[in-house]
């Protein structure tokens, strides 16, 4: 009898074990690929943004508001 309770308590914690190794590399894999994310929208606002500063000069260089 307390050799059942001694194994279950065992499986348990091997259970828990496993579990616990999954869930650090899953929080690794989120966090590299969080990182990818926010590199990729980092570029994207700067392209954004330099294309308006593109068609801001554009628009001067062509003579702006001037009628």
């Amino acid at each position: 009898m307390e050799f059942d309770r001694i194994a279950r308590l065992e499986t348990r914690v091997v259970a828990l074990e496993t579990q616990s190794a999954i869930d650090d590399v899953h929080r690794a894999n989120v966090r590299d690929r969080l990182g990818h994310i926010e590199d990729t929208l980092k570029w994207l606002v700067r392209l954004v943004l330099g294309g308006l500063l593109m068609g801001a000069i554009a628009f001067v260089i062509q003579g702006g508001l001037a009628p």
